[in-house]
């Protein structure tokens, strides 16, 4: 039994107890416990059920969990909690399992019929397009996307996040025409005389960038459509893990006030595309984990940075070529989203700076960069337990998870690749021999190397169960074995990866991820015991209860 004392070595009295269940405490020293007791928001105690009702008083409660299983709150270890909310309004075009899109002529047909409904002048935009996915098997372009209107500026988002396809009319609205050279880190594909083709290959489009952004009343009623989406699916804390305007911050917390973010939410402030000096005058200097308001309802992330684009999108950055490489491009290894002397000179001076670091890197060539320069950053400003963060690691060599587990750095998996696009990644982008490999959570869990789960949303729906199920069972939506013996972990260390290792990835491990006295009480209740299913059935266990701070949050106990 552990208990939280109060002043004076008295116990205090619980506002709520949770029993009757399974608790699942995501602590090793006390793995299971019959209850948990909270006052304040705050876990004051674990134990046996006898215990918990000793610390109850007159006005305590008792909630009965009727058998089901209790863990600590899923933590979203990378996603875009603020960009997916704001794209709500969007049209989805994504293909199978996630839309209904499975030809050019279904894509213009949705984007034709918004257009149909939306006033002359206005934008279309659309989100989740994949050219790997529809029979066509490419990207549709200006011409295509002219044909659904040319009265409306009409720009389209890939899957990735890291493609845009526009008609002509947007194309003008953002003054790309044949003589516009190509911007800093965007390449804006042009036909054989030199015409752009609308496809812009991008992590910051321009096109994308002229698209009139929500008020401020539409953006923050977004916030609370975001905020159900994630909470009925056990988070209580979310991550932004893009921020590049700073008026997100105070936004946020004008969000909070109004009770339209209705879980915790972790900032990351893009370091990149901004002077240092300007970096340390906009954002908030302190350090990550760090509470932005008194509740601890926001809280500061790393800084971010990206080191190449997406595998699926041809921008990510290998050491060895494409398995299939594209038409006219023998050899193709893809590109570094940012000059990889800039970023060297970038991470060196953020950690110099004190700030913590996480780079996208989801090519091996990409990850080499990042940890090349991390290591430049340690010689020179030598720093204990700097938890560098490798988001998405996604074609990560074995000699980079023993090396990134020499310097202390945490991979984030976006560990889903290998059941959304694991079949095209085995026929198409790595070959069968890499895409049994990807995000390799067996080889990190062989070095003792504490890794995360993440969906990356908007790229993939939030849902940590999936992400659990992905890596102990790595099945394809095709039905695929992509390296399960070799690269599958035990369901135990899969919810470390959205629970305690999330926690510590964000140096949050003091407030979050587990069930223990002095922490936020946070937690999800599922109808089934993930420990005790079929594997297989891990992605369908249902959320009973989402409980924020001791509030229930969603669902009913």
């Amino acid at each position: 039994m552990a208990i939280r004392e109060g002043t004076g070595a008295v116990p205090q009295v619980a506002d709520t107890v949770y029993g009757n269940g399974t608790i699942l405490t995501m602590n090793p020293a006390q793995p299971e416990a019959e209850a948990v007791a909270v006052a304040g928001g705050v876990i004051i105690g674990v134990g046996a059920l006898s215990d918990m009702k000793a610390l109850c008083g007159a006005e305590s409660r008792f909630v009965d969990l009727r058998g089901r299983t209790m863990l600590p709150g899923f933590i979203d270890a990378h996603s875009h909690f603020i960009d997916n909310a704001a794209r709500t309004p969007w049209v989805n075009i994504n293909s199978k399992p996630l839309g209904p899109v499975e030809s050019l002529e279904d894509m213009l047909r949705l984007l034709g019929e918004r257009a149909g409904r939306t006033p002359e002048g206005e934008w279309i935009v659309g989100w989740g397009y994949d050219d790997t996915q529809i029979k066509e098997m490419r990207h549709p372009t200006r011409f295509d996307l002219d044909a659904v209107s040319t009265k409306h500026p009409i720009v389209i988002q890939h899957i990735s996040g890291w493609v845009t396809a526009a008609n002509s009319a947007a194309l003008r609205l953002a003054g790309i025409t044949r003589d516009t050279p190509d911007p800093e880190n965007v390449v804006i594909r042009r036909s054989a005389s030199g015409e752009p083709t609308g496809v812009i290959e991008a992590s910051h489009c321009p096109v994308l960038a002229s698209v009139p952004p929500l008020d401020q009343d539409q953006f923050l009623d977004a916030l609370s459509a975001g905020s159900e989406m994630y909470l009925a699916k056990g988070c209580t804390t979310a991550q932004e893990g893009w921020v590049a305007d700073p008026d997100w911050f105070p936004l946020m917390g004008e969000a909070l006030k109004r009770g339209t973010l209705k879980l915790r939410l972790v900032l990351y402030p893009l370091g990149q595309d901004i002077s240092l000096e300007e970096y340390a005058r906009v954002f908030p200097n302190v350090p990550s984990g760090a509470p932005l308001d008194e509740d601890g309802k926001l809280v500061m992330g790393a800084t971010k940075l990206s080191a190449d684009g997406s595998i699926q999108a041809y921008t990510g950055f290998l050491s060895q070529p494409y398995y299939k490489t594209p038409e006219g491009k023998p050899g193709y290894v893809g590109y570094p989203s940012n000059d990889l002397k800039w970023l060297r000179q970038r991470i060196i001076d953020l950690h110099g700076n004190g700030r913590q670091i996480a780079v996208h890197c989801n090519g091996d060539a990409a990850i080499d960069a990042a940890l090349d320069a991390y290591e430049e950053a340690q010689r020179q400003f030598p720093r204990d337990d700097a938890r560098f963060i490798v988001i998405h690691s996604q074609m990560a060599r074995p000699d980079q998870i023993e090396r990134m587990s020499r310097l202390g750095a945490i991979p984030s998996f976006f560990i889903t690749h290998t059941y959304f696009w694991g079949d095209r990644h085995y026929a198409i982008f790595m070959g069968p021999e890499r895409a049994v490999r990807m995000s390799p959570a067996g080889d990190a869990l062989r070095c003792g190397l504490p890794f995360t789960l993440h969906n990356d949303t908007f790229v993939t729906p939030i849902d940590p169960l999936l992400l659990v199920w992905s890596a102990v069972n790595r099945l394809s939506y095709g039905g695929r074995d992509l390296g399960k013996a070799e690269q599958g972990v035990p369901v135990l260390e899969a919810l470390k990866g959205i629970t305690i290792n999330a926690a510590r990835q964000g140096f949050e491990e003091g407030v979050k991820g587990s069930i223990e006295p002095g922490k936020f009480a946070d937690f999800v209740v599922l109808d089934e015991n993930p420990l005790a299913v079929d594997p297989m059935h891990l992605k369908d266990i249902e959320i009973a209860a989402t409980i924020v701070g001791d509030v229930p949050a969603y669902g009913t106990l």
